[in-house]
């Protein structure tokens, strides 16, 4: 009987955790700081390309857009990691669900 005290103590322990999904979070961050990323760079170029002389603001936008696409970079990689260990607490969740008979 201590084996199933245990076992619905992890269970009400690890429940709340698993509802958190950070990982989407991240993703879109990702995808948003990409396409931003993505605009600038092409402001960036139509500046270059159609400007006699390359304008001052033409480097903060450039700046601008390198960071973005870190950040999308490194909120990308966070992402994945935060979604591995999601997996795993919803494989652990499902065994000790499967083990207490709640699942069938």
């Amino acid at each position: 009987m201590g084996d199933r005290n245990a076992l619905e103590k992890e269970l009400l322990a690890l429940a709340p955790a698993a509802r958190e999904r950070r990982s989407v979070d991240l993703f879109l961050r990702a995808c948003v700081e990409t396409f931003l990323s993505v605009v600038i760079a092409g402001v960036c170029v139509k500046l270059v390309h159609d400007s006699a002389r390359i304008p001052l603001f033409l480097w903060p936008l450039a700046l601008l857009d390198a960071l973005l696409l870190l950040d999308a970079l490194r909120s990308y990689r966070a992402g994945r990691a935060s979604l591995q260990r999601e997996l795993l607490r919803e494989a652990r969740l499902r065994e000790l669900r499967a083990a207490l008979g709640i699942d069938p």
